[in-house]
């Protein structure tokens, strides 16, 4: 799959998600890839703009590596499009890519895990594959290592105790990514094969039906996040017409570097 990189990220180019969904049925691949992770991350506007904040310069090093980055946001592909040699085809929305993924595992009734941020989300879910087995974690604080910590040792022995190809999780940005990068330092002291971790933050959630998605016209138009303000406005306001106006500086940023 063509790549192109944006933000320091190695973004897939490709007009859908098909060559995606088809490794990630397929993992682990035949072909290994060293240099890289076994992470599918979607980043969009608010993450890109969080990865570069000093305090996450380490883990965009990380994505920066991982076997899958999509981008998730609209803005991102106008940026690519605009800068030669960087064309983005479409946007690659985690939530589309979610249930082109699910509904086939679903169907072939596969194992596979996932840490929720609630259990509602979980037992929708194994209503379609009752394969399908999850942890929802107690609420705990990135600041807190102690708290972190035991997250990523339950989530460690459970997949011990049940090894899966894929692993896919919805706590939110950069505690999805945190997890995951842990897991992977723990597995590899162990015999079990590496699964592919999946950074689909809500997706779980509107393929549910536990949350409702914008309309395909405001997804057409790149309107997705104003959606989700209209839904949220007390929470969401700071984040989208406060703090992601970065986007807008990294974006210049990026148009004018060779």
């Amino acid at each position: 799959m063509k790549r192109v990189t944006l933000f320091g990220l190695p973004f897939i180019a490709a007009k859908n998600h098909d060559g995606v969904v088809e490794e990630v049925l397929a993992w682990p691949l035949k072909k290994e890839h060293p240099q890289e992770l076994p992470l599918l991350s979607t980043p969009n506007v608010d993450q890109v703009v969080k990865l570069h904040r000093k305090e996450h310069a380490e883990l965009l090093g990380h994505i920066a590596r991982a076997r899958f980055v999509l981008p998730d946001g609209q803005p991102i592909v106008w940026v690519g499009n605009r800068k030669k040699g960087c064309e983005l085809p479409a946007r690659l929305a985690g939530s589309d890519l979610f249930p082109a993924v699910w509904n086939k595992l679903a169907a072939r009734k596969s194992p596979i895990f996932m840490v929720l941020a609630n259990d509602a989300i979980g037992e929708a879910l194994r209503k379609e594959n009752p394969e399908m087995h999850w942890l929802t974690p107690p609420f705990y604080s990135i600041a807190d290592p102690k708290a972190e910590q035991q997250v990523v040792d339950a989530v460690f022995d459970a997949l011990i105790a049940r090894p899966v190809p894929l692993v896919f999780l919805g706590l939110g940005f950069p505690k999805q990514e945190r997890l995951a990068l842990a897991l992977i330092e723990k597995l590899k002291a162990t015999a079990v094969p590496m699964p592919l971790f999946l950074l689909l933050g809500a997706s779980y959630e509107f393929h549910a039906g536990l949350k409702k998605r914008a309309p395909m016209i405001f997804q057409k138009l790149g309107l997705e996040f104003f959606h989700r303000f209209l839904s949220e406005p007390k929470r969401m306001f700071r984040r989208y017409f406060v703090d992601d106006m970065v986007f807008f500086k990294l974006a210049l940023k990026e148009l004018r570097s060779r």
